[in-house]
Order: structure tokens, then C-alpha cells, then sequence
């Protein structure tokens, strides 16, 4: 298991991409993509150590976002790539150490790999990427 991204919960990924750009010295990876499973506009930046922030923007008025996004927004989520996403999920639900909020699903925004959201006892959002 690696750290995959931390995702960014933002008004426009262009503006904010901008302003990481300038800032942080991230690029961006690729354009913008619309997620119609998340309802989410997302956008990936690359730093040149390699770490990965996935900005996302709401999309559409069912967004699971869009209320985070109206409390301020900022850090959402941390994504780990895995090498077996439904062993990893067994084991995150099992003594009720999580819980599935989101089934695996294809992320366009990811090569069309599936993903996974948990919710820990902790209440933190993680969300799994399965490896090539």
C-alpha cells in the first residue's frame, strides 16, 4: 500500500490548480475530467518529488462535495493505491474497523481503475486505488 493522492475540495480546479502551481511548484498532470459516479469535476497535480493532489470540484447538485465544499472545502480525502482492492476492503470492514460508503467503481479520472471509499471508526475518509 502506497499514498496514491490527497484530495483537495475546491470552487474551480483551474483557479486552484493555478494557485498550487505558483505556490507549490505542482504542474498539472492531465486536463480536467468530469466524474459522473463521484459527481465530481477532478483535476490531478504532479510535484516533481511525485506526490499527487487531486483537486475536486463539485458536479451537479447531487455532488457528495458540495456540502463539504460549503463548510470551506480544503483536505477531503487520502487515496492508497493497493495491489488487491477487495482483499484490502474485506479487512477495513471486518471488527468494524470501517465501513463501504461508495462499492468499487471505475474512475475515469484514473485510467478507468477501481475504487473504493471507507469511512474509518474515526470518521476519515480513505479512499483505495486498485494498481494496474
Amino acid at each position: 500500500m502506497r499514498l496514491h493522492h490527497i484530495a483537495y475540495v475546491c470552487k474551480n480546479v483551474e483557479q486552484k490548480a493555478e494557485e498550487f502551481c505558483r505556490l507549490l511548484g505542482y504542474k498539472i498532470e492531465s486536463s480536467s475530467a468530469i466524474d459522473e459516479n463521484q459527481n465530481v469535476r477532478i483535476l490531478f497535480l504532479v510535484h516533481k518529488d511525485g506526490s499527487r493532489l487531486e483537486l475536486l470540484e463539485p458536479y451537479g447538485p447531487k455532488s457528495p462535495v458540495r456540502k463539504f465544499l460549503e463548510k470551506g472545502g480544503g483536505l477531503y480525502h487520502l487515496c492508497f493505491e493497493v495491489d488487491d482492492l477487495d482483499a484490502v476492503l474485506r479487512q477495513m470492514t471486518r471488527d468494524n474497523q470501517a465501513y463501504l460508503v461508495k462499492p468499487p467503481t471505475a474512475a475515469p479520472a484514473i485510467e478507468g481503475r477501481r475504487v473504493a471509499f471507507v469511512v474509518t471508526a474515526g470518521n476519515d475518509l480513505i479512499e483505495f486505488v486498485e494498481k494496474q
